[in-house]
């Protein structure tokens, strides 16, 4: 943005902080970074109580506000080692959709609907398989999601830890074929036990719960292009055609042999591939100096709230606007522009004054998509 640009967003945004100012907990142990220019200016500010932060929030109408994950005894000291570490949230950064597709040139509704689901996902994963009490889905304000877990089971993990966790929902490591074994199993009439494939079941657990729940489905909803790929035998997959019942009991019990054929493998980078695997920036979870967007507060590059699903099952940009959309202002597109807000149609041409919302005004103006004259 250029000075002019700024100032009018600006002036919105401190506008936004008269009436209300995000406070997250525990204030005066975190440590604190704004930015106007940047993201972040400058950082390791503390403020002793949370009037003092709401004070300088509403004077200084900062575009950008990040706190830390960590909680301090001396936030304001430096370097890092004299804060007085006294643990840390564990939050989760995914901004990355996994499909491949057209972007849409101004606001991408597609990449944010895909990153949502995997924040669903992970959310998920988070509750069942780790015991966590309710991770919080938060907008970061821009093109992605923050999951965060605030709990006394998060507040001591060390990096490393943290570092694990990340690759867990990454699925990175994992060896598919680690989880199939040869077993001598007794079949009744037979003289001595058969050897056959044992898998994923029922019984399962983590990762290997998730490809025999992804197999399930498969069977369930005779998907036949699936059950080929993951190296179901032709005579298996015809007769799930007719009923799925048998190998619903065959897979339930791990008995793969049974699905596959004599002697055959699963075809575990396709078992991989499709089971709903989360990326995320790893290094959020685990950097524990890392600061991240305030919830609540007002992201610089759009004008948009980091806002906290009160719904996790439910994201609209109309939900997270800062701006009455109702309230007009003038801009100058600074090139062609066809785009989707609001469930509306927008084309800007480039060099002409056009009136939109206030908040597609500012967007824009973040953007730099637009000028406003």
């Amino acid at each position: 943005m250029n000075e002019k640009e700024r100032r009018f967003v600006q002036h919105h945004v401190q506008g936004f902080y008269q009436k209300k100012v995000p406070v997250p907990p525990a204030v005066s142990q975190r440590e604190f970074g704004f930015g106007w220019q940047s993201k972040i200016d400058y950082r390791h500010r503390g403020f002793i109580s949370s009037w003092e932060y709401e004070q300088f929030v509403r004077q200084e109408a900062p575009l950008y506000m990040s706190y830390s994950l960590a909680y301090y005894q001396f936030p304001e000291k430096q370097p890092m080692g004299e804060k007085g570490f006294q643990g840390a949230d564990l939050v989760f950064d995914l901004d990355s959709p996994k499909q491949e597709h057209d972007h849409e040139p101004v606001l991408c509704r597609t990449c944010l609907e895909d990153i949502h689901q995997q924040a669903l996902q992970l959310k998920k994963m988070l509750e069942e398989d780790f015991g966590f009490q309710q991770p919080k889905l938060v907008f970061s304000g821009q093109k992605g999601f923050h999951v965060h877990v605030q709990s006394p089971d998060v507040m001591d993990l060390s990096k490393d830890a943290r570092r694990q966790l990340a690759e867990y929902v990454a699925a990175e490591g994992l060896d598919a074929s680690t989880l199939f074994r040869k077993t001598a199993y007794d079949l009744e009439h037979h003289v001595k036990p058969v050897e056959t494939l044992q898998g994923p079941s029922s019984q399962s657990t983590g990762w290997t719960a998730k490809i025999y729940q992804r197999v399930r489905r498969a069977i369930q909803e005779k998907d036949v292009s699936a059950l080929k790929r993951y190296g179901f035998s032709r005579k298996t997959v015809s007769a799930i055609q007719d009923d799925p019942a048998p190998a619903l009991s065959q897979i339930n019990s791990g008995h793969w042999g049974a699905l596959l054929g004599k002697d055959k493998q699963p075809n575990t980078e396709s078992l991989i591939a499709d089971v709903q695997v989360v990326q995320t920036d790893k290094a959020v979870t685990y950097d524990l100096s890392r600061l991240i967007r305030v919830p609540g507060s007002i992201h610089g590059s759009t004008g948009f709230i980091t806002k906290p699903l009160e719904d996790p099952e439910t994201f609209r940009i109309r939900d997270v606007l800062a701006f009455d959309s109702r309230q007009q202002t003038t801009v100058i597109a600074r090139q062609d522009l066809k785009f989707e807000f609001l469930d509306e149609i927008w084309t800007l041409p480039r060099a002409r004054f056009s009136e939109v919302p206030l908040p597609l005004g500012i967007y824009l103006a973040c953007q730099e998509k637009a000028f406003i004259p």
